[in-house]
Parts: structure tokens; sequence; C-alpha cells
């Protein structure tokens, strides 16, 4: 899929391995004779020289995710003092702690590698095992304040290098934000600005105003529409008098990909509420972006677009977001099913051989809004952000049904294991979901941000 390819290899993470005068440097001095003698130059632990040779079932090393494309690595930077850590690039993602390197180095050293703000993660091998992490002194409780990982398998180093994915991809935003701010559908916290937005996250958001977004329509390439509208009249199944204006709403998607383009920007929100006609809804516009790599987010609902383009950047996956439980059933409740629903679903959703439908706004005769279901049992992760910006909730389940609830279009029921819980505790506007179990990468990334997690 391009999608996943050009976020695994424009977003892989940068690491950089920072070094210290080890413990093992300490106990090679005349200082210390018996840890010289019998702990530097004795004989090796024999069970530790079967460890280090025993093949993985998969390498995780740095050196084979470096080959595999997952990560950047840069050469390793020589910590001397406390002055030495401000040659730490701002773009690097995440440091690595070489093994036994900070057990005996001054406070002060690692007080100022800490407050570079970077999540450290203990120097692992093949395995992904930090063996001697436990030992760090980054565990003492004066530096519980340390985003410090401790990676035990292949598994959670595979986890770790998506989540600092998703927290790149996140960061190198440039969100386009069509209409008013605060939208009037979605909560907004007092004060809370999209300049606060772009500083809490380190993103740029660009706001234009409705006309814009008509004028790029009026505007967009008539011929170019017209391919577009043929090639979705063979591919989609377009009912409810959707074809009569199909070149309409092929004009709208170019119109938000000239936009995209003109202020180089790729992810997207429209105050959609505010809009002066249902013609104008981006639904089926909005679901070819998000096969195409952009997050776009309904209603300018801005907690949850963040999450779904931190779950896209970690999964290398499209995701969608929904009302939670505005179409769902007592007995589905009973069932341990909750419900996402509304009026965007991808085309790269749907099951084999199910046809991708194209249906108008809520029952209103205008508008366009997709529809295609599911496969039965997919693995998906639901996730949300609070409207404070610094809580993140998730939970894994699986699809039961699909069902074209009209308003909104589609509805997608998901057990879980807990259906009360959820439905309780969720917090946000809206809920992500996103094919695949990403809750342990949303618990590393939230850790890594300095958000609290919440595993509903």
């Amino acid at each position: 899929m391009y999608m996943l390819r050009d976020i695994i290899e424009k977003y892989k993470p940068i690491l950089q391995p920072i070094k210290i005068k080890s413990a093992l440097e300490l106990w090679n001095t005349d200082e210390l004779p018996v840890a010289k003698l019998e702990w530097v130059h004795g004989p090796r632990k024999p069970r530790d020289l079967i460890r280090k040779a025993q093949p993985p079932v998969e390498d995780v090393s740095i050196e084979a995710l470096i080959n595999k494309g997952l990560i950047k690595v840069l050469e390793p930077l020589k910590i001397n003092d406390p002055e030495d850590t401000n040659k730490i690039s701002d773009d690097v993602d995440a440091l690595i702690m070489g093994d036994m390197e900070d057990w005996l180095v001054d406070e002060e050293i690692l007080e100022a590698i800490v407050n570079k703000g970077k999540p450290i993660i203990y120097e692992w091998d093949h395995w992904g095992r930090a063996i001697h992490g436990r030992l760090s002194k980054l565990r003492f409780d004066r530096f519980k304040d340390a985003k410090f990982f401790i990676p035990m398998n292949s598994k959670e180093v595979k986890a770790l290098i998506r989540a600092l994915r998703g927290i790149r991809f996140l960061r190198y935003r440039k969100i386009l934000y069509i209409g008013k701010y605060p939208p009037r559908s979605v909560a907004v916290p007092k004060g809370l600005s999209l300049e606060d937005v772009s500083r809490i996250f380190g993103l740029e958001i660009i706001r234009l105003d409705f006309n814009e977004y008509y004028d790029a329509v009026e505007n967009a390439d008539e011929r170019l529409a017209r391919d577009i509208a043929a090639r979705w009249l063979r591919e989609y199944a377009i009912v409810n008098g959707r074809e009569q204006n199909i070149v309409h709403y092929a004009k709208l998607y170019l119109g938000l990909k000239n936009l995209l383009r003109k202020y180089n920007a790729n992810s997207l929100t429209i105050e959609c509420p505010g809009l002066k006609d249902t013609e104008y809804v981006p639904c089926l516009a909005f679901s070819h972006f998000i096969d195409e790599g952009i997050p776009c987010g309904c209603e300018a609902d801005m907690p949850t677009l963040l999450t779904m383009a931190l779950l896209m950047g970690i999964s290398g996956e499209p995701a969608i977001m929904g009302n939670l439980n505005e179409n769902i059933t007592h007995s589905d409740l009973e069932s341990n099913i909750v419900v996402i629903n509304h009026d965007v679903i991808t085309k790269s959703y749907g099951c084999p051989g199910c046809k991708y439908r194209v249906r108008n706004f809520h029952a209103s005769g205008k508008g366009a809004t997709t529809y295609v279901e599911l496969p039965m049992g997919l693995e998906v992760t639901l996730a949300g952000m609070h409207w404070n910006l610094n809580k993140i909730w998730a939970t894994r389940g699986k699809v039961a049904w699909t069902e074209d609830t009209i308003h909104c279009r589609i509805s997608i029921g998901v057990r879980v294991d807990d259906a009360i819980n959820v439905s309780r505790n969720a917090f946000g506007h809206h809920a992500v979901l996103i094919r695949g179990d990403y809750v342990e990468e949303l618990k590393m990334a939230s850790k890594m941000m300095g958000i609290e997690f919440h595993k509903l």
C-alpha cells in the first residue's frame, strides 16, 4: 500500500545514541583492582555467552532495523558534561542509553539529558532485550519524570519504533482548518486557541474561511473533475440520485486538493455544520484523502484529528472517526458491543467483494456520503483524546457488524471486553477507529508526549 510505504520511509524515527563513561570503564582502572582483574578481565559468564549467541526468531538489533529501513541512527554522541547535551538535535526522536553507561555517572549529566525532554530507550540486543535496564540510575526517584523505556522483547522494540514514528508523523502535520474557531458542534475548553494546539504538539495550523473553500470548488478543473467522476461512476454504486451531481463532488475533491497543495498542508478539517449548503459536505472527498495518507477530521474536532494522525503514523493504516454509541441498542450493550457512527468510510476498509456505495447525506437528498461493509471479526483499536488535550483512552475490539444507518450513514458495531466501561469512561467528542491492535503503541506514545493514558 502506497500510504504505508510512504509513512515508513518518510517518517522513520531518528535515534541518537549517547555515550557516557560506563561502569566497565571505571572498573577497568587501578583504583578498583578486584573489579579490574575479575569483572573486566576475568572469565566471561558462561550463560551470558550462551544468551548472546542464541539466534532470535526475529532480529531487532539496531543494525537490523536500520537495514529494514525502519529507523535512522546518528553517530554516537559523547557526553562528558551537562553542556554536551546541547549538541543533541531538536529533530532527534529518542535517545539510546548505552548498556551500563548511566550506573555511576554524575547525576548532573543525567539531569541534563532528562531535561532535553526526549524519550530515552535503554540499549537492547538482537532479541530486543535490555538485560541491565532495571539497574539504570534513571530509575531513581530523582528522575521519575524521565520518559524512560526498557524493552524486553522484539514486540516491545517494534512497538516503541511505531510509537516514535506516530509522534514524528503528528509533529510534521500542517493542518488546514476551514471554518470558524472555536467550532460550533464540538466542545473546546475556554481559552484554548489554535495557537495553543500548535504549541502543544509542535505542528502548524492554517485557518481559512468558508469562502476560500467555495471558490476552490468553483475554480476546480472541469475536465479533470469529469474524468474523476466517470471513474467513480464505473467503480462505485452511486445511488439516491447522487450521480446527477457527481461532477460537483469531484470538483469538491479537487478544490480541497488544490488548497492542500497551495498551503503545502498534509491534514485537513472542516467545520462542516457551518457550511452554506449540504452539497458542500466533504465526506466523499475525505474518504479518498484518508486512503491517500492525509488525516481528515469532521466537524473541526481537533483532538480527534490529532488522534487520527497519531494512529495513522503509528500504523501506516488509514483511520476513521465517528460518534460513539449514537446508533446503538440496549441489546448491543448487553452483548458488549459499542458503535462508531459517521459519514466517512474509506474504500480500503471494505470487505472483499463488498461494493463501495455513495449515498446522500442523512436522507436529505443532498450531499454525498460513503458506505461499505467491513470484514466481520476485523481486529480494530478504538481511541480518543480529551478536549483538554491531556489524556488519551484506547481499547481493542473486533467488528461485529456494519449497517447503513442513514443518519449518520455508516455504523460499525465493535465487540469489546467491557462495553459499559467504554461507554461510561471514554472521553472526547468523537472516537477514532483503526484496524489492528495499537493499544500498547498508544500507551508508549502517550508517555513520550507527557499525556495521561487510560486503557478501557
